[in-house]
């Protein structure tokens, strides 16, 4: 993504500059793109966006502030290394949000998108059955994209999406692991089911169930990660 050219980064417009980096930068680390660890080079990114280093500085203040970058006085931002309690904590507080989101959904989703969410759970089985990760990791973020539109609660919507980035280096090879993308489905099915019959308990707790990583499940997940991703 480039943004405009030879805008004064002192005018009106450099906060515009310097949202549009902030956002493209919050999809390097959705995407799992930016790895924990990973130094924020800002003549790089004045490069990449062919703008100053005003608004550059200011995007990553921003992402500081939101806990998705680090910065340090000697050697600058870096993406934050999560220690191992850390990430458990996140992906545990991640579980209950998603849990009222679907509670959420099943009482407040339309006809319409009770349909949506049934065919983008046979998107996941028909990927799951492929063994296509990629395919299915697609069709699972269009499972979740679905319940966030049929809570109708952005402010809870949002703040699932922080933690998802905040955890998303970790957890982007997550279908690799055998067998996760057919339990996978299958929990999703568990969701879908609870929503199609507009009972919000099952779908809270068919959601949690899906999303929560505990026990064995943790220690498999935590040894799959490459060994410099963790922080003290």
């Amino acid at each position: 993504m480039q943004v405009q050219v030879g805008k004064n980064p002192e005018a009106p417009g450099a906060a515009t500059l310097a949202e549009s980096v902030r956002m493209s930068l919050i999809k390097d680390l959705s995407s799992g793109a930016m790895r924990p660890g990973q130094p924020i080079d800002e003549k790089l990114l004045c490069d990449r966006f062919q703008v100053s280093r005003t608004p550059i500085r200011e995007a990553i203040l921003h992402l500081a502030a939101q806990g998705f970058v680090v910065i340090n006085p000697r050697s600058g931002a870096t993406v934050p290394k999560l220690s191992l309690q850390m990430l458990r904590e996140l992906l545990e507080l991640l579980g209950e949000l998603e849990g009222t989101a679907a509670s959420f959904a099943a009482r407040r989703s339309r006809p319409s998108e009770r349909a949506e969410l049934q065919s983008s759970v046979d998107e996941c089985m028909k990927a799951a059955e492929r063994g296509d990760s990629a395919a299915y990791a697609a069709a699972n973020d269009r499972f979740h994209e679905l319940v966030y539109d049929a809570c109708r609660n952005g402010s809870l919507v949002e703040q699932i999406r922080a933690l998802r980035t905040r955890c998303a280096s970790y957890t982007a090879n997550r279908f690799d692991f055998p067998g996760r993308m057919e339990r996978s489905s299958r929990e999703h099915e568990a969701v879908c089911k609870a929503i199609l019959a507009m009972d919000p308990q099952a779908a809270r707790d068919a959601m949690l169930e899906h999303i929560s990583i505990g026990g064995k499940d943790f220690a498999e997940f935590v040894s799959g990660l490459p060994p410099d991703f963790v922080g003290l």
